[in-house]
């Protein structure tokens, strides 16, 4: 996480009345913020939507029964 991301969430924290998830945070502050990060590098946009084999899921059947109370249980 940058340091402006960090500082926002901070920012949230206090707006919202929380001086001890405030100081909580701060504690950790030098594991959280990495100062080399770069938020633009991790976005991966994919720009050829999905082809129809794509993936592994399978449609499934699944039994079911239903109690007196509403209750759902597989069989």
């Amino acid at each position: 996480m940058d340091q402006v991301c960090f500082e926002e969430i901070l920012s949230c924290l206090a707006k919202c009345g929380r001086p001890d998830l405030i100081l909580e945070l701060k504690e950790v502050e030098k594991k959280i913020v990495d100062e080399d990060y770069d938020p633009s590098k991790e976005r991966f946009v994919r720009k050829e939507k999905y082809s129809d084999d794509e993936g592994s899921a399978e449609e499934e059947d699944l039994q079911f029964s239903v109690d007196d109370e509403g209750f759902y249980s597989l069989n």
